[in-house]
């Protein structure tokens, strides 16, 4: 049987740190983004997100980009006691912007400490949230008979084995679209070179063919007169005067 409020009022106390009956939700106790965040990064080298994780200050803010996945540390520390069992799920107003908790969806008796949820951006924009706001709901149900399990103790820290399985480039939509934008841009870049470097060939070119053009008429008006008066002083033959005939 799930708890009521009445009983959560009464029993989180001991339960969950910093509690605060105001968070409690009909069933349901909300939690809260904690210290320490990690978003997989788009590929682009001047990503922020390249780096391992993020440690959030009071009130920071962060951004988890359409496409891409994230670890979030919990503000609390859960304790689930043995004769219990918890269920966690995100609200319903980020599942709206997007979001999808793909973690587990509860939590062991006798577990005590922070609560680490996997979350996807699978909306088309980017979900911006910040430290201290309340995403996530926790269910406390009774057992049938106490679990026998020993003490689990939870998450202080995003562990460094789980940042490496989404550590690298995921290849999401809005990735692309802002490949393909970069590519594009690139391109165009290099055709405005190209017609660039054309227009001053062309203009070399028409300067080229002027010189030579200059150069050739200089040629011909240098050449012209010497002609002429080589043909002006050409007379023509004499002939011969025949001997006179003597008797």
């Amino acid at each position: 049987m799930f708890w009521g409020g009445a009983r959560l009022a009464n029993m989180l106390k001991e339960l969950i740190t910093e509690f605060d009956e105001k968070r409690i939700d009909r069933a349901s106790y909300r939690l809260r983004v904690g210290p320490e965040v990690y978003v997989s990064p788009t590929g682009e080298p001047d990503d922020p997100r390249n780096k391992p994780k993020t440690q959030l200050g009071r009130g920071q803010g962060f951004t988890v980009p359409a496409g891409q996945f994230g670890f979030i540390l919990t503000e609390e520390k859960v304790t689930v006691p043995n004769e219990a069992i918890a269920f966690i799920s995100m609200r319903a107003k980020y599942k709206f912007r997007g979001l999808v908790n793909v973690s587990g969806f509860h939590v062991d008796p006798n577990y005590e400490g922070r609560l680490i949820f996997s979350i996807f951006n699978a909306g088309p924009g980017p979900v911006h949230l910040h430290r201290g706001e309340e995403c996530f709901l926790i269910f406390y149900a009774d057992l049938v008979e106490p679990s026998q399990l020993s003490v689990k103790k939870g998450y202080d820290q995003i562990p460094s084995d789980l940042i490496t399985s989404i550590g690298g480039e995921l290849q999401s939509f809005a990735s692309l679209s802002s490949k393909i934008s970069e590519n594009d841009k690139k391109l165009n870049e290099r055709v405005n070179t190209v017609e660039r470097e054309q227009a001053v060939l062309k203009w070399a070119m028409a300067l080229a063919v002027g010189a030579l053009a200059t150069v050739g008429l200089r040629e011909c008006s240098f050449s012209r007169p010497q002609t002429d008066q080589s043909k002006a002083g050409i007379s023509a033959p004499t002939l011969p005067t025949a001997a006179p005939r003597t008797p």
